[in-house]
């Protein structure tokens, strides 16, 4: 239904919505001027579920969902409203006017070329995809929560895959901070779980099969509500090294507390027996086009021989290797025993099930372990430095829980991709 031809006043009876009052798909009612028309007025009010919709001029197809119209609100001639049998239906047509299938009809229904327009009937023929109701309302909660991240990422992204990158590293920053899924208190705080690995540490430092940390730590919350780190035997304030607060079943760990870390090494090229054998051997250039979170192999293998003649060590599957060196951030999953070059610096974990969080915590954290690089030649992060990293730790159950929201959230993007 076309709406009424009315010129816009600053008083009057009633609210009167134009095209431009919808500006980045909102609407400040308190700027929407009045109208005193005095025709049958009643047709022409807004109700929550109505859309309108631009049918002429430079934003011919714009749309917007009404949700909370004042009680007197009626829309000018230049919108057509859309009002649907079913009121459900409307979340969903207004994600439909978003897309690329709505766009392309607009444009081959659009007439004019000084000012192009649509007219109803056009509008009224449009063709869409319609899913169950219940898929509806499953399809609009989830592209929500994606434009939800979208959002608050810089307006100035200038490509898609600029936004994608951006909005990854959004949802990372949220699931490190707590908020990207909500906490079950039933689940066993994080530090019980602490506990758990510092026990293990020592079962494996008794059987020779780790050496103990010369500066082990451990962070805590004192009476004075101040944060406050044990090293060597000394408790030391860290209040303002803390970056952000954590849900109360969190706690903060340096990595190193988690497992070991471990470097790599290189043995002489002069040496061909070196090479070639079994033993999957990484270099940082293996993942510079490396997408997968876990890895099983790099270009080149090195043998046992090469091994024993190097500072390298074989890791175990769920090691978590980060390139320390140029360039610093390339992060994966050791999907079987593998080997890496001294430009890694790697940790395996003391109990299992952590890897995938640490994986994705470890991307989150990338930017500021970078800032902690140092170096001429090439700027580098040592494996004590790298073993300082303060990460947040939820419970083990959370952490699940999160590594399945990003991944959902993640291969959405990827679609979008395409």
């Amino acid at each position: 239904m076309y709406g009424v031809n009315e010129s816009a006043q600053r008083e009057g009876t009633y609210k009167l919505l134009r095209i431009t009052d919808i500006q980045n798909d909102s609407v400040d009612w308190n700027l929407v001027p009045y109208t005193n028309y005095s025709g049958i007025v009643e047709p022409y009010f807004l109700q929550k579920g109505d859309i309108v919709f631009a049918r002429t001029g430079a934003t011919v197809g714009k749309s917007f969902l009404i949700q909370s119209p004042p009680s007197r609100a009626i829309y000018a001639s230049y919108l057509i409203r859309v009002r649907f049998v079913l009121p459900a239906l409307a979340e969903y047509i207004k994600v439909f006017f978003g897309t690329p299938c709505y766009w392309s009809q607009i444009t081959q229904k659009t007439v004019g070329t000084g000012q192009p327009n649509v007219n109803g009937t056009s509008l009224a023929g449009l063709l869409l995809p319609l899913p169950p109701l219940n898929e509806q309302k499953r399809i609009v909660s989830q592209v929500e929560s994606l434009l939800k991240y979208i959002d608050e990422i810089d307006e100035n992204a200038v490509s898609l895959e600029n936004t994608i990158s951006l909005t990854k590293q959004k949802i990372l920053d949220l699931a490190i901070r707590g908020k990207l899924v909500p906490q079950d208190p039933n689940d066993e705080p994080a530090s019980e779980l602490l506990k758990r690995i510092k026990a293990e540490k020592e079962t494996l430092i008794k059987s020779g099969k780790l050496k103990r940390d010369k500066h082990e730590s451990f962070i805590f919350r004192g009476d004075d509500n101040c944060y406050h780190e044990n090293v060597d035997g000394k408790s030391v304030d860290i209040t303002d090294m803390i970056p952000f607060n954590l849900p109360d079943s969190w706690e903060w760990v340096r990595l190193a507390s988690l497992g070991s870390v471990i470097g790599g090494g290189t043995p002489s090229t002069s040496v061909p027996d070196y090479w070639d054998g079994a033993i999957p051997w990484l270099s940082p250039c293996d993942l510079s086009d490396y997408k997968g979170k876990y890895i099983s192999r790099g270009k080149r293998n090195i043998s046992q021989k090469g091994l024993d003649h190097s500072s390298a060590v074989l890791m175990p599957s769920g090691s978590i290797l980060y390139s320390s060196r140029a360039p610093i951030g390339y992060v994966v999953i050791a999907s079987n025993q593998i080997s890496t070059n001294q430009g890694f610096k790697s940790l395996v974990p003391i109990v299992d099930g952590m890897d995938e969080f640490i994986y994705y915590t470890l991307k989150a954290l990338t930017p500021d372990i970078r800032k902690r690089a140092t170096g001429t030649t090439f700027k580098e992060i040592s494996g004590s430095e790298f073993g300082k990293t303060m990460l947040p730790l939820p419970p083990l159950a959370e952490q699940k829980r999160i590594v399945s929201q990003i991944e959902k959230l993640f291969s959405i993007l990827e679609t979008m991709h395409g």
